[in-house]
């Protein structure tokens, strides 16, 4: 069994106390109400504007309430952040003990969650045989279409344009939530622009990385999602003006174009 320790990649947020349902389903684009019937669920917090701080990947926790998974880069903001809106409410927010890990056979644990057919990203006591594989990690989550918001990927875009809403993370239907006019908005009246596609480059990129195109007299048309190294090429996640993705560049590396491909066919 191989076991990939990723608490130098990730952070679980501990959600507990009576009215955690009720809290996060006015903090999350997803429905809380729904996890019961799932064994995980993607969801986001979103500013005013409807762009996203944090992504996360929630779990149930067997003590009652939920573990919010997120990049560590973001530890400090998103805590600070959720606890905000806490106000009255019986609910305690803080930052889990446990550690988190990727094994290849069925976690023992229901604090976990499949990644794929081979992985499964749990919650508990590392086991004494992990290792660190941080590019497996962002590899899982390139070729599985997953985006993870990061510090410098925070309060950039909408779920829309980072296909969020096509994997599982918006939840239409539920109630208000912070952001949410802005996402129900484009969803309902407008056309999104930018979605995320998958890219590959020969020049190393950075997460955050500015996208520009010479159709736009090399503006910014998006930002690198994610990427992972494979032998001599970068791979990775952009989100990306859609009508720029077949001419476009890092801004550090005007002689060579990223190649892109869309990853899922928006419903018009």
């Amino acid at each position: 069994m191989t076991v990939i320790n990723l608490n130098s990649e990730l952070i679980a947020i501990e959600i507990s106390g009576e009215d955690a349902s009720t809290y996060l389903q006015g903090q999350l684009t997803n429905d809380i109400n729904e996890l019961k019937q799932k064994p995980f669920q993607l969801s986001a917090h979103l500013n005013n504007k409807g762009r996203i701080i944090a992504s996360f990947f929630i779990i149930n926790r067997e003590a009652g309430g939920f573990y919010l998974l997120t990049s560590k880069t973001l530890a400090d903001k998103i805590i600070s952040r959720l606890k905000m809106f806490i106000l009255r409410s019986k609910v305690q927010c803080q930052l889990s003990s446990k550690d988190i890990y990727l094994l290849t056979n069925q976690a023992t644990t229901t604090e976990s969650m499949r990644i794929n057919d081979k992985y499964f990203l749990a919650l508990g006591s590392l086991p004494d045989n992990s290792q660190e594989n941080s590019t497996l990690w962002h590899k899982l989550l390139v070729d599985n279409s997953l985006p993870m918001i990061y510090a410098n990927s925070s309060e950039k875009i909408i779920p829309q344009q980072v296909n969020y809403e096509l994997i599982g993370g918006v939840n239409f239907k539920k109630g208000c939530y912070t952001g949410q006019e802005i996402v129900a908005r484009t969803h309902y009246l407008g056309k999104v622009k930018r979605r995320m596609q998958r890219f590959t480059s020969i020049n190393e990129p950075t997460i955050g990385q500015t996208v520009v195109s010479p159709k736009l007299d090399n503006q910014e048309v998006g930002f690198i999602v994610d990427y992972y190294k494979a032998e001599d090429k970068y791979h990775g996640l952009v989100s990306i003006q859609t009508d720029c993705s077949d001419n476009a560049y890092l801004d550090n590396y005007a002689d060579t174009a990223i190649i892109c491909n869309p990853i899922l066919t928006e419903n018009e």
